[in-house]
């Protein structure tokens, strides 16, 4: 999603009536703070593993193993949930194309 927002241009009624939307800009910036938390959640369950071994090999291990699905499962799921949200400020881009398209054709005749 290439839609760079140029804030100068944006008026006050833009912003309080949902003309423009700027959700698509701030997307990147969550999707890669999300993934900076999905990382710290595995790593510290990783790390916190070997603390558990000293107690409990099974739950050691089965906390190692959660870490390693939690980083794989967290990536995969936030890039799809993310995508998702791209797919839908996509449509309404589109769906705005079209409205736009047909209220011209409409006043050319």
């Amino acid at each position: 999603m290439n839609n760079k927002i140029k804030f100068s241009d944006l008026t006050i009624k833009d912003f309080f009536f949902f003309n423009r939307m700027i959700t698509p800009t701030f997307i990147t910036i969550v999707y890669w703070i999300a993934l900076f938390f999905i990382v710290i959640a595995s790593l510290t369950m990783i790390l916190g593993s070997f603390a558990l071994f000293t107690y409990s090999f099974s739950a050691g291990l089965v906390t190692f193993f959660s870490g390693i699905v939690t980083f794989i499962a967290g990536f995969i799921s936030t890039r799809i949930g993310f995508e998702l949200i791209c797919i839908l400020f996509n449509i309404n881009h589109n769906i705005e194309k079209l409205a736009n398209e047909k209220t011209n054709s409409e006043t050319q005749e």
